[in-house]
């Protein structure tokens, strides 16, 4: 199945040429830091990084539709197929429009909520090295050391390691629905191309 982004019509000759992928750690701002946190440690090695990701669409409709980036004076999002070598890419896609809309996060806020009190009694130092959980871009290895040091954060991590179903719900081949979809080029090295339609 193909790949389609939506992008402002300014860019289609940088877009020809091609673009890397997304190097620096994208913070998300639709899902709390605890959850992309969690669910990049849970994150299969076979799946991309929320966190360096690139959105598509399976079709061109659903890019315009879902087309976000900055519009200048005289600009219009165009659709563009995506061009790159399959094996080049780790593809994951959700069952959810938006990761907002994920179960996991009820899931994960409402474990917080039950132990919020725990949370609520610890010193202060306690909480100062609980904090980087709640913060952008923990990485995997981090939340093992706050995982080994911490029994709230083992338990959290415990509990959520059996009940997320955010990886194990996504598909590595997309679909043709709405659900989002990203991708990301496995070397550093690798470009991918958008070809206006």
């Amino acid at each position: 199945m193909e790949l389609f982004r939506a992008i402002p019509s300014s860019r289609l000759a940088e877009a020809e040429k091609g673009f890397r992928g997304q190097s620096t750690i994208r913070v998300p701002g639709n899902v709390p830091y605890v959850v992309d946190n969690l669910w990049e440690s849970l994150r299969p090695k076979n799946m991309p990084s929320r966190r360096h990701a690139i959105y598509a669409s399976p079709t061109p409709e659903l890019a315009l539709q879902n087309a976000s980036a900055p519009l200048v004076d005289g600009d219009e999002y165009v659709a563009c197929r995506v061009v790159v070598e399959p094996q080049k890419i780790r593809i994951a896609q959700l069952q959810v429009t938006d990761a907002r809309y994920h179960s996991d996060i009820r899931l994960i806020s409402k474990w917080i909520s039950q132990h919020g009190q725990e949370l609520a009694e610890l010193s202060l130092e306690q909480k100062q090295k609980l904090a980087p959980l709640f913060m952008p871009g923990l990485y995997r290895r981090e939340l093992t050391e706050l995982w080994n040091t911490h029994p709230l954060v083992a338990a959290l991590c415990a509990y959520v390691g059996q009940h997320s179903s955010f990886w194990s719900s996504a598909s590595d081949t997309p679909q043709s629905s709405d659900g989002e979809l990203f991708f990301e080029l496995i070397d550093d090295a690798d470009t991918y191309r958008l070809e206006a339609i």
